[in-house]
């Protein structure tokens, strides 16, 4: 079905029924993703603690925003999502308050909270309409263009993607993922100028996941296309057409790499197959709300018996004194905040995505965002998060639960 995308139209259609309070929300909503898409602008408001306190204070203005200015906000507060955002935010507390370090627990405790149910709701209670989530589309697309152009413009610069965006290139190669939502719908939405546009990008984003020397960022854009072929969105015969070329770029990518990358004694290897048993083996010893998040670990190896076998345990006990999380959100989850809270977070997560599945099977509906076009961003993030802690960054925290959040939970309104 062809679509009106015209970024004015779509702001005239809302200016109908949105009231002054409401844009004011929108306003501080898309201030926030701004920022949070770029990093810019950062302040330290807490010296010699990791966790990005200013993003998280945004994400939680954003949110309180949301709830107070937006006529009609209330009635979310009986959903089934509401109460189990107010348990999973209790468990975080408790978790915190408890910890060995309830101070940095407690902050990095904020900032997932703040930026994951905010920008869950935001996106629940702002995203609603269609003629919000084509400007915001609008404004992401807007985004990953320039995310893309830094990032390869740094790599020119420095020999880094992440050189004018972030600390490191997991976090920034993981914001595209997410924000590539926004070209995907367009390409969806049909035959356009701005899909040519949009397609350029994604290709331009796959160069510099090239570059960044990511494995994960090589891997999952392939792994997505073979999932789209599966839900139809794009034809085999193109995805055959593509395979050549990906296999290509994907055998050059690994044969440039440093051979010790390769090995297994490479660290991010051996730390990452070893935190499987040993997040368990903490977790079970703090079953119900875990050790707070980036609490030191070290102290549970004293009876760890080590079973990944190359690596000593005096070398993975260094690895775990200076990494601190697992190296993947879900066992950093099970381990820092417990079992009830991962498998409640865990559970929710799923059951959205298969829900988003189920709509991405049938007909398109003119009131929504193309399912796929948010389905295989969720699936990256999903993907990544096996190698990568990204939802203790608000700037992954955020954009994967705006995500979630624009999966409606009923038909939505067509405003």
């Amino acid at each position: 079905m062809t679509q009106d995308l015209n970024p004015w139209t779509a702001l005239r259609e809302d200016n109908k029924a949105t009231t002054c309070s409401e844009r004011a929300a929108c306003l501080i909503f898309c201030l926030t993703s701004v920022q949070l898409a770029f990093l810019h602008p950062y302040l330290v408001l807490v010296p010699d603690e990791r966790a990005n306190v200013f993003s998280g204070l945004l994400c939680a203005l954003s949110g309180v925003s949301a709830w107070i200015l937006v006529k009609g906000s209330s009635r979310f507060i009986k959903s089934p999502a509401f109460i189990i955002s107010l348990v999973l935010s209790i468990l975080i507390a408790l978790s915190s308050i408890f910890s060995s370090t309830p101070v940095s627990s407690s902050y990095r405790g904020f900032v997932v909270l703040a930026s994951g149910f905010g920008g869950f709701w935001c996106a629940r209670i702002l995203l609603a309409f269609r003629a919000r989530q084509v400007l915001f589309a609008w404004l992401c697309l807007v985004m990953m263009a320039a995310v893309t152009a830094l990032s390869l413009i740094g790599y020119l610069v420095s020999g880094q993607i992440e050189y004018f965006l972030d600390v490191n290139s997991h976090p920034l190669a993981d914001r595209m993922m997410l924000l590539s939502f926004a070209p995907l719908a367009f390409v969806f939405w049909g035959k356009n100028p701005v899909a040519v546009a949009s397609v350029i990008v994604l290709m331009l984003a796959y160069a510099a996941f090239y570059l960044s020397n990511l494995r994960a960022g090589i891997l999952i854009p392939p792994i997505l296309a073979l999932l789209a072929v599966l839900f139809g969105a794009l034809r085999l015969r193109y995805f055959v057409a593509l395979f050549i070329p990906l296999l290509v770029i994907i055998v050059c990518f690994f044969h440039q790499l440093p051979k010790a990358k390769m090995g297994p004694e490479y660290e991010p290897t051996y730390y990452r197959a070893e935190n499987y048993p040993f997040s368990w083996h903490i977790a079970v010893k703090h079953p119900l709300l875990g050790i707070g998040l980036r609490a030191p670990r070290d102290r549970f190896l004293g009876d760890y018996r080590i079973t990944y076998p190359y690596v000593t345990k005096e070398k993975f006990a260094e690895s775990v004194q200076r990494v601190v999380t697992s190296e993947n959100v879900f066992l950093t989850f099970m381990s820092g905040l417990g079992f009830p809270f991962v498998i409640l977070y865990t559970g929710c997560v799923l059951i959205l995505f298969v829900r988003l599945g189920r709509m991405a099977r049938i007909p398109q509906q003119a009131t929504f965002l193309p399912a796929l076009a948010v389905l295989l961003p969720i699936a990256a993030g999903l993907l990544h998060f096996q190698v990568f802690d990204g939802l203790l960054n608000p700037q992954i925290s955020w954009f994967f639960h705006v995500l979630l959040g624009m999966i409606p939970p009923r038909p939505i309104e067509t405003a």
